[in-house]
């Protein structure tokens, strides 16, 4: 699948689907889905931590409503899953890094980095952990990883311009600031407010960053 004239895997595109999603409804916009060895996606979650209900198993209205809880929680806990893939917009914090080893998913790609909460080199292995160690890939280089990880500075920027998740940008990857605020100007706001679906924005944005 191409975006513009960035490739990406259906299951990279379906996140960032969700992530939109999430935005639409004033939502963090991470996006997570979950492949199985052929590479069907078979759980998709998305950040609801603003949103009042989700379906079942999945939850809202809560800081623990992250994508990657959402979309892992409908795994079944009666097998393990070291030939799953857990694909996600935006490089996981503590929480959803512990929630993917404890899940037993082998596999986990992210597109946009986080310097302010991502947590994949902070989970240390338990004896638990250590018989599935999690092989993880990202971020993802270029305008795709910077659109990932714009998506989510362009949310603080609107929702709290001076908190500390823009100024740990801004020091630490400027880059990624510079990408959310180039999503400002391209009218994220408006654009998701109209509700239009991912498919017609995308490029767009993509082009912004």
């Amino acid at each position: 699948m191409t975006l513009g004239s960035d490739d990406l895997s259906g299951p990279e595109y379906a996140c960032l689907e969700l992530a939109w999603e999430a935005l639409r409804r004033r939502s963090l916009p991470v996006g997570a889905v979950v492949t199985d060895a052929e590479g069907t996606v078979v759980a998709t979650g998305r950040n609801r931590v603003f949103e009042s209900a989700a379906p079942a198993p999945q939850i809202a209205g809560s800081r623990l409503a992250h994508a990657e809880v959402n979309a892992l929680a409908q795994l079944s806990p009666r097998r393990r899953y070291e030939d799953h893939h857990l694909v996600v917009t935006l490089e996981p914090c503590t929480l959803c890094t512990g929630a993917l080893a404890m899940s037993a998913v082998g596999r986990l790609t992210y597109l946009g980095a986080d310097p302010y909460a991502g947590g994949t080199t902070v989970v240390g292995p338990t004896p638990y952990t250590a018989r599935l160690p999690v092989a993880i890939t990202g971020p993802r280089p270029g305008r795709i990883g910077r659109l990932a990880a714009g998506l989510h500075v362009a949310f603080y920027l609107r929702r709290a311009p001076g908190s500390r998740v823009v100024s740990v940008h801004r020091d630490l990857r400027p880059d990624l600031a510079e990408a959310g605020e180039a999503l400002v100007r391209a009218r994220i706001f408006d654009l998701s407010e109209r509700g239009l679906p991912w498919s017609d924005v995308a490029a767009e944005l993509l082009a912004s960053v």
